[in-house]
């Protein structure tokens, strides 16, 4: 059924729907968003550069700072499950990169990643244009040495001993991915990208990605609850409902508070190979 037809894209929309070659997810909202201006973000980011640096923060608001940053995190993990969907193929590997020195820098070793994956690729395509596709994030070890993970795609053979040259930092692990199910790939390898969520609170370029990705399908729209009745004829492995809060002025008057709780539709549906390049 192709629905989205059947609905315009606007600044105003009241579903979301992701789509990856596995998966189309669905959030339909009892109340609409409204997008925001670009002006708007300026804004936003305006004050955000105002606010205090979390050290300066009491520790009720460094807890919720935290708690924000986490769900934060999580949906970044989602998000780079759609990714990984979206890109996986048999040439994808999955490389571990350590220092052999205690490290605890991340400004130090993010510049290191950096080095290692330009000599990478410019020894695999001879250009320093950036050809190699992957997904990255950092993690402490127990002795608090960073290391590193990273999923590559396309990913052409080199030796291991060659890996290990180009990295020369410390030791590497390579490995292929196997994993049974399609669907479950992306959840599995975005397992090692939700880890020490409170250490990388603070901490710049926690993730990374090449800019050649192959991206999951989003689109904004006003959908009707019709149309969402027809979307649970499809094939729907998961569906749940929650709420958000959002801002409503009469909800001052009647609760004394400026937010009020919306529900939120989530609906999991499984599909055939199709992505954006």
């Amino acid at each position: 059924m192709n629905f989205v037809g059947k609905a315009k894209q606007c600044f105003v929309y009241n579903t979301k729907i992701i789509e990856t070659p596995t998966t189309k997810e669905v959030y339909f909202y009892e109340t609409p968003i409204y997008s925001h201006s670009n002006s708007d973000s300026k804004t936003s980011n305006t004050q955000a550069h105002k606010r205090k640096v979390f050290d300066e923060m009491s520790a009720h608001k460094q807890y919720d700072s935290l708690k924000r940053k986490q769900k934060h995190y999580e949906q970044t993990r989602w998000e780079i499950a759609r990714i990984v969907d979206c890109n996986f193929d048999n040439k994808t590997k999955f490389l571990t990169l350590t220092f052999r020195e205690n490290i605890q820098d991340i400004t130090i070793t993010n510049k290191e990643f950096k080095y290692f994956i330009q000599r990478l690729n410019y020894y695999l395509y001879q250009t320093k244009v950036q050809t190699l596709k992957y997904i990255a994030t950092w993690e402490k070890q127990k002795r608090g040495a960073i290391h590193y993970h990273v999923i590559f795609f396309d990913f052409p053979f080199v030796a291991k001993e060659k890996l290990q040259d180009l990295w020369t930092y410390g030791f590497i692990k390579i490995n292929r991915i196997d994993v049974d199910s399609m669907e479950n790939r992306g959840r599995y390898l975005s397992k090692y990208f939700g880890k020490d969520l409170e250490l990388k609170e603070h901490k710049k370029k926690a993730f990374f990605k090449s800019q050649n990705l192959k991206m999951p399908i989003e689109q904004k729209l006003m959908l009707t609850d019709d149309i969402l009745q027809d979307l649970t004829q499809e094939n729907v492995v998961f569906q749940k409902e929650y709420t958000r809060q959002v801002y409503d002025t009469k909800s001052i008057i009647t609760n004394g508070s400026p937010l009020k709780d919306s529900s939120v539709t989530y609906l999991k549906i499984k599909k055939g190979r199709d992505c954006t390049g």
